[in-house]
This record gives structure tokens, sequence and C-alpha cells, in this order.
């Protein structure tokens, strides 16, 4: 397993600045063009409003990404979208066995059994009830368009871009951190206390980053890696709705 987590795949044929600068862009489509959008419609900033921003931030990032790498042949090629053998069923049950391995690590830190994700910290401890279309909303986000538009730009452009000059580890390493520190800036949980900041705001997304950049590494395929984050998200939204009920 080891040798297939270090195997080097050819470089690709954009820089790891073209990945970077695809990497910004999500951030700029999320924190700010999305945000600033979902204020403009709903007025205030709500949870469901949160996740809004951030479902059109992602819809932004998978236009941005799939117009600017699927030009060329070898380009979508390098990305490794294409259908794979690997097991995708397989694949997503194992990622979501290993959220809820997460949460129970998780649990024990932070000692709060309700919460699941930074995404959906709002949810769980929102005052008012929230509605169907907020729900719905969060299940877009969550099981179509971040799974999408994440992957794509971390483990589809960054991914082979960062192994190229870092090596095998330290860009295994890198991409994971940058996975982190995505959801550390973007998805940062409320409230005062450190350990679920920590916790939910970046070593969770670190071992989510880990994870996923191990699957896209094992299989050589980034839509493994979608179904990956599918799967981590399908526990993430079931949990939070059950502790809603």
């Amino acid at each position: 397993m080891l040798k297939k987590l270090a195997k080097l795949e050819p470089a690709p044929p954009w820089s790891y600045l073209n990945a970077l600068t695809a990497f910004i862009g999500m951030v700029i489509a999320v924190m700010l063009i999305g945000a600033t959008v979902a204020l403009t419609l709903f007025g205030d900033e709500t949870p469901s409003t949160l996740i809004v921003g951030w479902s059109i931030g992602m819809l932004l990032t998978v236009i941005f990404v799939m117009g600017s790498y699927s030009r060329r042949d070898d380009w979508v090629a390098a990305m490794r979208i294409a259908p794979t053998r690997a097991r995708l069923p397989i694949i997503g049950l194992f990622a979501f066995g290993m959220a809820v391995l997460f949460d129970l690590i998780g649990w024990l830190i932070v000692n709060e059994q309700t919460l699941s994700s930074a995404e959906l910290i709002r949810y769980a401890t929102s005052e008012t009830d929230i509605t169907v279309f907020g729900w719905l909303i969060a299940a877009v986000f969550l099981l179509i368009l971040q799974p999408i538009g994440e992957e794509l730009v971390l483990r589809g452009v960054m991914y082979p871009s960062m192994r190229a000059p870092l090596g095998a580890w330290l860009g295994f390493a890198a991409v994971a951190a940058f996975h982190a520190l995505f959801h550390f800036a973007v998805y940062t949980p409320p409230g005062d206390n450190q350990t679920i900041l920590i916790w939910y705001g970046l070593l969770l997304p670190f071992l989510d980053g880990l994870l996923l950049t191990g699957i896209r590494a094992y299989t050589g395929s980034t839509r493994a890696a979608i179904i990956a984050h599918v799967g981590i998200n399908i526990f993430i939204l079931i949990k939070a709705i059950t502790f809603a009920m």
C-alpha cells in the first residue's frame, strides 16, 4: 500500500502556480462572491444563508476549473477525472466508516456528541428550527457541490502539481494541509470554545485531507476522491439531521 501511496504520477502540464491560483480562486469564490450574493438575496446571515453562499461559491469553482482545465485533452487526463476501475461504492463506504471513526475521536476530544462538522455547527447550535429549504440546500452542498468543487481543486489540480516539485510524501502532506487551511479559513466554527475551533476547524479537516489525498494517491483517481468525500459528508448530514429531530 505504501508503494502505491508513494508512486509519483507524471508532472501535469500546468505549474504549481496555476494550482495555487485555482486554490485562491476557490477561496475568493466561496468566502467573498458566494457570501456576498447570498447576503444580497436573503438580507441576513442565518445558518442557511451561509450554506447558500458556500454553494454558490462552489458552483463558481466547478465552472472555473472545468472551464480552465478541460480545454486540452492532456490537462483533462492529468486531472484524473475520467471513469476509473476503482470500486467506488466500496470507497464511499470506507470513507463513511472513517468519518464515523473520526467522529468518535472528536467526541472524546470535544466532549460534545451533537456536533458533526464545522459546516453544520451553526445548524446544531441554532436557536430556531432549520427549515426544509435549509436542509435541502445543505444536502445539495454536502453531497454534490462541495465534494466536486474541493476535489477538483485539491486532488485534481493541486495534488499532481504539488507532488512533482515537493516529492511524494511532502507533496502528499502539503495537499492535506491546504485542505485543512481552506476549511479553517472558510468554515470557521463559531463561538469561543478553543477545543471546538481546533478540532473541527483544523485537526478534523486535516485528517479528512489525509484520507482523501490517500484515496487519490492509492487509486490514481480524482473521481474516487469525490466519491470518498461524498461518503464522509453522508455521515455528517445523517448525524446533523438525527440530532436536529
